[in-house]
């Protein structure tokens, strides 16, 4: 009982002098990205621009991350006389911890769970059908650089793999630039 409530008491005190020190980051983000689309069948790989944002809150060592993200993309199939509209949108909660690797320069590792949504529009010969893409919750993981050129702005460069429900990973390469408010 006393090693929990002496770990219970150490836990508060570490996020009690974590807090004091959080910070809120603004990401502001662009990337491509390479994503399975379902319709038309069969499924098939993607790849498109994302943009989005992204917000930090928490220390350089550890912060949690909210981030949302929409992409579009377009096939034409001029012999079928057809076209195909995929849109997403999809909302990020994870947690983000940055290493220093010198004065300018950090490492990143991030992980969490993404909520994603969107539609499929197919035209075909005119005549349009749209398909909603199912809600869907995937666990993701990603790394990446950060170059620090002022003590609250830098630039990231992020690759992240994200599981979708076939058991193949999407993947999302992003750049940011990070806007920082709070202490110091």
């Amino acid at each position: 009982m006393k090693k929990t409530i002496l770990a219970i008491f150490i836990a508060a005190s570490s996020y009690s002098v974590l807090a004091a020190d959080a910070k809120l980051t603004f990401e502001p983000l662009y990337g491509v990205e390479t994503t399975l689309v379902r319709y038309p069948e069969p499924a098939r790989y993607v790849t498109r621009a994302t943009y989005g944002a992204r917000a930090l809150y928490g220390t350089t060592f550890l912060s949690g991350e909210l981030e949302y993200t929409t992409a579009k993309s377009r096939k034409d199939y001029p012999a079928l006389d057809q076209v195909i509209e995929d849109h997403a949108e999809r909302a990020s909660l994870g947690l983000r911890s940055t290493i220093p690797i010198g004065s300018y320069i950090g490492f990143y590792l991030r992980a969490g769970g993404r909520a994603s949504q969107g539609a499929t529009k197919i035209i075909t010969a005119g005549v349009s059908e749209t398909k909603d893409n199912p809600l869907r919750v995937d666990p993701y993981a990603g790394a990446g650089l950060q170059f620090a050129f002022h003590s609250n702005f830098a630039l990231n460069a992020g690759a992240t793999l994200i599981r979708n429900a076939e058991g193949e990973y999407d993947s999302q390469y992003t750049l940011a630039l990070s806007a920082r408010f709070g202490n110091r």
